[in-house]
């Protein structure tokens, strides 16, 4: 494997062929809906049992390296495991769909798209939004909300749902943030009429 891309096709084609319930998240997920920016990592959310996650892990190839411990990560609140892929080098990381209501909600809503040429399950732009200024708040990362300006931009101001945007922002305390967002995704804005 040369770069990233190559491996998560990887892991998809194997979610795919076990017809396992997945969701692509982070960098490539904002990637799809904005300006695709480089990244050393890729995020999952899965709906899984042990039984499967065994299934999973014995389909990839010997370049991915499994941590065995599962961790609780504190950014999105839910429960870890890392997959290295250190030739290239590509971190992988498999978040367990957590009970938190926007992570149960932007789950439900997810769509099958086209990614890296195959299907693919991805959260809305609305859930991709409102998931990153979430981190952009909590994690403090400029990344995550320059993700959501560049999703902003490229989807255009009328294709979006902004009361939905909006009250998730207020459940999670990022209507300032968001506000500042749209400010800057703005001037794309201008060619946007109907």
């Amino acid at each position: 494997m040369k770069q990233g891309e190559e491996a998560v096709g990887v892991l998809l084609d194997a979610l795919n062929e076990l017809g396992l319930d997945y969701m692509v998240v982070g960098s490539f997920s904002s990637n799809r809906y904005g300006v695709p920016r480089a990244t050393k990592d890729a995020d999952f959310v899965l709906k899984i049992v042990a039984a499967d996650r065994e299934r999973l892990f014995a389909m990839l190839p010997a370049a991915f390296k499994v941590d065995p411990q599962v961790s609780f990560e504190m950014v999105t609140g839910t429960w870890r495991q890392i997959i290295q892929v250190p030739e290239i080098p590509f971190m992988i990381e498999l978040f367990e769909l957590s009970s938190d209501a926007h992570d149960q909600s932007r789950f439900s809503r997810r769509k099958k798209l086209t990614l890296l040429s195959r299907d693919s399950w991805l959260p809305t732009p609305e859930d991709v939004i409102v998931q990153k200024l979430r981190w952009s708040k909590g994690a403090k990362r400029t990344k995550d909300f320059d993700d959501v300006v560049a999703v902003m931009g490229v989807q255009g101001e009328r294709a979006l749902d902004w009361s939905y945007i909006e009250s998730w922002c207020s459940t999670h305390g990022t209507l300032e943030i968001l506000a500042e967002a749209k400010a800057e995704a703005a001037p794309a804005w201008e060619d946007d009429v109907e």
